[in-house]
């Protein structure tokens, strides 16, 4: 169950969507024209394909979009939105880059949930393992030479 769990990670990319401005303007309630000012100043970016005016963007700007958009009706300048996006955005791509590179594979059961995080350092023959067992986290060291 853990190696189908790691594949299935691995296949599920939404980096290879995207979308139009009209389809960023509709999913996330900004304009085409605010769309567009942001990306001059440099806030969001969008793809050009195949020298066409149509810009592209990836599921990626339309999150960031989104988290603008949102810290603008909290009350923050155009400006401080984009700054809580970078940094939203900088902290979602640190944890995505450690779980890509140490994710082994999950199992789920009603009694659990386990991560397997891969080869432990100090130890390489074992694995790190994280439990969740009533809503708390626990952590173990597997054999995997066995």
């Amino acid at each position: 169950m853990m190696e189908d769990s790691k594949n299935l990670l691995k296949k599920v990319t939404v980096e290879k969507l995207s979308f139009g401005i009209g389809d960023v303007a509709a999913a996330t309630g900004v304009s085409q024209s605010q769309l567009r000012y942001w990306e001059s100043k440099g806030y969001i970016q969008s793809e050009v394909i195949n020298g066409s005016k149509n810009r592209k963007f990836t599921y990626k700007t339309l999150i960031n979009v989104q988290q603008i958009k949102t810290s603008l009706d909290d009350g923050f300048t155009l400006a401080g939105a984009a700054k809580q996006m970078q940094t939203r955005a900088d902290y979602f791509d640190t944890l995505r880059s450690f779980f890509e590179s140490r994710f082994e594979g999950m199992a789920v059961t009603d009694e659990r949930t386990e991560i397997n995080l891969g080869a432990f350092d100090p130890e390489p023959g074992k694995d790190l393992v994280a439990r969740r067992v009533e809503n708390k986290w626990q952590f173990t060291l597997i054999d995997h030479t066995k």
